[in-house]
């Protein structure tokens, strides 16, 4: 234990020594993964053609992650948003209705919560590698109750990815909005494509039944993390697992999703490991030092638990340093000393109500 303690902080050590340069390079990273991904589709128009010839598109994909890197969260996904408007501009019509949808989930949910926002990538990275599930029990652990919008919406943008493709890819080279429709028919263009996305929607619950899953699990996660016993984050990470794994059972018997159930398990148990490991490197406690401390003034009583820290230097316990400077104080105020367990785990200490009151001279 004390070597991971050990590796455990140099890599936090070194972390926060180059942290500046580190996110740098693993946004980029992350942008040039996003953006090569999404010149996949190839359904842009011929105008755009330039962009994506051999040679240009090394230096198209080194601007866009660039531009990703140093952006705020808003703007990286204003910039996911124009980069697959370019891709299926083909269909010009889908395109643009694909663009207006994802502004206005910019300009009424990432702009007001930016950080959170991401998690709707990060889902949607989450299912492209089969592992959903870390972005779900992190989020649980990590952001809370409020992470369950960015997830639910990244879980349906998944979903409806497939469908937005076959649709511009069945549109694509057909008629062009910008040349061949008259202004006064836009309207009507743009409702076709609304009814046929509203039939998807309507016909499709697979994203909602796996949204309610993933909700159910953070908040299972969150609100374990917070009750206040002993490896309560670890218990919320594993409960959070059980819950996963026999909701999405249940889910691939009942429904079409395409998923196995041995992929299920063996997905949910990693994720869970992977977040652990995360857990491990944010705060590692001692639990076999904990103590409960009580003390009250005249108008309530205080209980406190104390959970130390781990930290490489473990040589000497720091409930004795901290029990012998309280009896010190103790005696020297008048006071009786803590009262402490047998086992040196829990304390409880009263203190006199005069501690509190103001000096009457």
């Amino acid at each position: 234990m004390e070597q991971l303690i050990n590796i455990r902080q140099h890599t936090i050590g070194f972390y926060k020594k180059f942290e500046v340069i580190i996110n740098y390079i693993l946004k980029f990273i992350v942008g040039m993964f996003i953006f090569s991904r999404i010149n996949t589709l190839g359904m842009y128009r011929e105008e755009f053609a330039m962009l994506f010839d051999s040679a240009a598109e090394v230096a198209y994909l080194a601007l866009v992650s660039l531009l990703f890197t140093i952006s705020p969260p808003a703007v990286a996904l204003f910039l996911v948003a124009a980069a697959v408007t370019i891709q299926i501009s083909a269909a010009a019509e889908v395109a643009v209705f694909v663009f207006l949808l994802m502004v206005l989930l910019i300009v009424f949910y990432a702009r007001l919560s930016p950080r959170r926002s991401m998690l709707m990538l990060a889902i949607i990275f989450g299912f492209h590698f089969h592992m959903p599930y870390v972005v779900v029990l992190f989020a649980g652990l990590f952001f809370g109750i409020s992470s369950i919008i960015p997830i639910v919406l990244g879980t349906a943008v998944w979903y409806f990815l497939p469908f937005f493709t076959n649709m511009a890819t069945n549109m694509a080279g057909g008629v062009d909005i910008f040349a061949d429709v008259d202004l006064f028919e836009l309207p009507i263009v743009f409702m076709e494509v609304f009814a046929q996305i509203f039939g998807q929607l309507t016909t499709d619950f697979n994203w909602i039944v796996i949204g309610f899953v993933f909700a159910m699990m953070i908040l299972a996660v969150h609100l374990i993390s917070l009750i206040s016993i002993n490896y309560s984050k670890d218990i919320a990470i594993a409960v959070g697992m059980v819950i996963g794994m026999v909701c999405m059972t249940m889910v691939v018997m009942v429904t079409d999703v395409d998923m196995s159930i041995p992929a299920v398990f063996i997905s949910t148990f990693f994720s869970a490991v992977i977040v652990w490991i995360a857990k491990f490197f944010d705060n590692v406690t001692d639990y076999r030092r904990v103590e409960r401390v009580t003390f009250d003034d005249e108008d309530n009583i205080y209980y406190v638990k104390i959970v130390p820290k781990v930290t490489a230097e473990m040589a000497e316990p720091r409930e004795k340093i901290k029990r012998s400077s309280r009896k010190a104080g103790a005696a020297a105020a008048g006071y009786a000393s803590p009262t402490v367990d047998d086992d040196n785990r829990y304390s409880s200490h009263m203190y006199n109500p005069d501690l509190f009151d103001e000096d009457d001279d």
